[in-house]
């Protein structure tokens, strides 16, 4: 009951958490939103990241088991709640192909996590496939803003802010590592600690200089005169959260990858 009960509080908190570190303090000031646009848009970015989160707590608890293959009841689930999304998106005006795209990248990545953790086994492409798609949730939120605000999709800040998403992602499973290895939840970089062994932090390290690379490169595409303040906006969203990376510690019971501890021969 206990659990239960902290459970059902965890989930409006992580939602909170998210809205303030991606829609308040990286979309709103991106888009150069008035207060009352922010005040128009908030309450359903909130909502909806609520929703995410209550699918996040339904694959948590169907993690061994692959939905692709039993049809069970977490199964129904998801897909009630993808109606639930749309239905809902489409009712607030908050529905267009941007956010059409990240629903089904969404279901993607939930789908690719479960097989990762139900078959206990990844390499590295699907390492990588995940933590690319996993700010799908935010990324919905800030095409939802377009479709609240009624303004076309800017792509060029889209595809601007799709490097710094993951980045931030990554930053986060850095700043949660060891905690997320004694709970078994799915970790960019404890995946690569397991597929390279004491070689991770510079095989992550690596990774991290090209999405920072891919960044600065579809920066260009960005007016000119909005280049510095995205710049330092983006910088403060993952900078600090990716310039240390963690020594590795032994995660014996942690997902098993697909290949062996190669780096360590």
């Amino acid at each position: 009951m206990r659990e239960r009960i902290r459970s059902s509080l965890d989930v409006p908190a992580k939602a909170t958490g998210i809205f303030k570190d991606y829609a308040v303090d990286l979309y709103f000031p991106a888009n150069r939103m008035t207060r009352l646009e922010r005040i128009r848009c908030a309450p359903v970015l909130l909502l909806i990241e609520y929703l995410v989160y209550k699918v996040d707590s339904i694959t948590e608890g169907a993690k061994s088991i692959d939905l692709d293959v039993a049809r069970n009841d977490d199964y129904g689930a998801l897909h009630r709640y993808k109606r639930k999304f749309e239905k809902l998106l489409r009712r607030a005006h908050a529905y267009n192909s941007t956010v059409a795209c990240q629903i089904e990248c969404g279901e993607q990545y939930v789908r690719l996590e479960n097989r990762v953790t139900s078959h206990r086994s990844a390499g590295h492409a699907e390492v990588m496939r995940l933590a690319e798609l996993r700010p799908s949730d935010v990324r919905l939120l800030h095409g939802m803003i377009f479709a609240l605000l009624n303004r076309t999709a800017d792509d060029a800040l889209v595809e601007a802010l799709w490097p710094v998403e993951v980045l931030a992602d990554i930053g986060n499973d850095l700043a949660h590592y060891e905690r997320d290895v004694a709970t078994g939840q799915f970790n960019t970089y404890a995946m690569f600690v397991n597929l390279y062994g004491r070689h991770a932090p510079e095989r992550l390290r690596a990774e991290i200089a090209g999405y920072e690379k891919s960044f600065h490169s579809a920066l260009e595409r960005v007016p000119p005169h909005r280049r510095a303040e995205l710049l330092s906006l983006c910088e403060r969203r993952y900078r600090g959260s990716t310039s240390v990376i963690p020594e590795p510690i032994p995660q014996p019971a942690y997902l098993s990858p697909t290949h062996t501890h190669e780096a360590d021969r």
